[in-house]
């Protein structure tokens, strides 16, 4: 391809290319019809989501090994989108119909907001040198660490009690929304489709396609 290009065009087609190594069945056996071990992309894509099955062949794929995959991977990464489903209908539950935000960083009141902020900030760092430096498993498990234990276990929980305090109410409603903004533009290109869907839902300014968006500062 290269060459041809070269030939033809006097330019290269591309400048980095990314190898991942075979994808194996559970027991790490290579898959094959004649085994019956072949998993079937279009199969699982329609019993858990193609959001699922992408998230779980990148979630384990560091680049020159071999993937294994089983059907209770991707099964897990549909639970998953349902943690982020969740996530987002209880925020948005939770938030003031008539409040609209920006995408500015919200100020911390508690303890609890300074830290998730922190998080945030460090986790979108994180995320994106990993993705600079192509290990995609690397940023998906971060992106999953945050949304899973950060956000959901901790400062969605420790957000309850500030709700229904007046002084912290609508600053905690704001970081609720912010926080999951930029949970999604991270996940987006992992999870595409749960991750625009939700987002159209989001009270923000100027708000785009989360597809064209600004990739989080």
């Amino acid at each position: 391809m290269i060459l041809m290009t070269g030939y033809c065009l006097g330019e290269i087609p591309f400048k980095t290319i990314y190898l991942h190594g075979l994808i194996r069945d559970k027991d790490k056996q290579k898959m094959s019809k004649s085994k019956g071990n072949a998993i079937d992309p279009i199969e699982m894509a329609d019993r858990y989501g193609t959001d699922a099955l992408r998230f779980a062949l990148i979630f384990s794929t560091a680049a020159g090994n071999d993937i294994p995959l089983a059907e209770d991977k991707i099964k897990g990464m549909k639970h998953f989108a349902n943690k982020i489903w969740n996530i987002s209908r209880f925020i948005l539950t939770n938030t003031d119909s008539e409040l609209l935000i920006t995408d500015e960083r919200p100020e911390p009141i508690t303890t609890a907001d300074a830290t998730i902020l922190e998080s945030l900030n460090a986790t979108t760092k994180s995320v994106s040198d990993s993705l600079e430096r192509f290990m995609l498993h690397q940023a998906a498990q971060e992106i999953y660490q945050f949304a899973w234990y950060k956000l959901a276990d901790i400062y969605i929980e420790a957000s309850k009690a500030q709700i229904l305090d007046s002084r912290t109410k609508i600053n905690t409603q704001k970081i609720l929304i912010y926080c999951l903004a930029n949970l999604l533009k991270l996940l987006h290109p992992f999870m595409p489709f749960i991750t625009e869907e939700i987002y159209s839902s989001l009270p923000i300014t100027n708000k785009k396609l989360l597809l064209v968006e600004n990739w989080p500062a």
